[in-house]
């Protein structure tokens, strides 16, 4: 694989990765969305993107020397057993090749960014859906603007059991509920693939929820959809 760069545009942030001939993942800088521009100075060779903001990669379109896009420009290599695989975010597949690829048996994929993604990939290397749900930051924002009384709160990076004031409760509620609904969709999801799939976290937020989670789905990788992005694109490159 010849060195090159690689761009992930979310909903709320970008990054961009250099990546060795060998394929590995050499330096990644983030950046909010809106200041996607402050990468283009990265982006005087091809890029690889993988992309589930359409507005942020028509702006990389004018920022960009050329683009490959996973999914359209070149395909996503999994399986897949849903009503709409044209509808399934590119993040969702990317992460779930990469991680049926490193343990190579059913797994189950949790992304924290600006939604929390709870993803199945069966035995043979299938991805079989999985949820979605607001991230924390995206809750706390919801709690602040649909009410009168609370307040405009960070997503929280540690909670108490029980809040002594109205922002450690938002904070309690935030994470310890997210951490209670990922381990419900866990559950649920292994019902789908098998009930010793393993557990893989990526995102931002994985560190923060991790010591919430039963103790056999802790695994963190970050990066995880630089990996996928980086296969998909080197085996459409090498295909025969």
């Amino acid at each position: 694989m010849s060195a090159l760069v690689a761009v992930t545009l979310g909903n709320s942030s970008a990054a961009l990765a250099v990546a060795t001939e060998a394929g590995a993942i050499e330096s990644v800088r983030r950046v909010p969305i809106d200041r996607l521009e402050d990468l283009a100075a990265d982006m005087a060779q091809p890029v690889i993107v993988a992309s589930v903001n359409p507005p942020a990669l028509e702006r990389l379109r004018r920022i960009a020397a050329s683009l490959l896009v996973a999914g359209a420009d070149f395909p996503i290599p999994i399986k897949t057993d849903v009503d709409q695989p044209e509808r399934v975010g590119t993040d969702r597949l990317l992460t779930a090749l990469a991680a049926y690829r490193r343990f190579n048996r059913e797994c189950i994929v949790v992304d924290f960014g600006t939604a929390i993604t709870v993803n199945a990939v069966r035995a043979d290397g299938t991805f079989a859906g999985g949820a979605i749900f607001p991230g924390l930051a995206m809750m706390a924002r919801a709690l602040s603007e649909g009410t009168a009384l609370l307040p405009a709160v960070q997503a929280p990076t540690a909670a108490p059991l029980a809040g002594r004031n109205t922002e450690e409760a938002v904070a309690a509620g935030i994470l310890r509920g997210a951490a209670g609904a990922v381990t419900g969709l866990i559950a649920a999801a292994r019902r789908v693939v098998g009930t010793d799939a393993c557990v893989v976290l990526t995102g931002g937020a994985a560190p923060v929820v991790a010591d919430l989670l039963p103790a056999d789905c802790r695994i963190i990788i970050q990066n995880l959809v630089f990996e996928g992005l980086l296969v998909a694109y080197d085996r459409w490159k090498n295909r025969t």
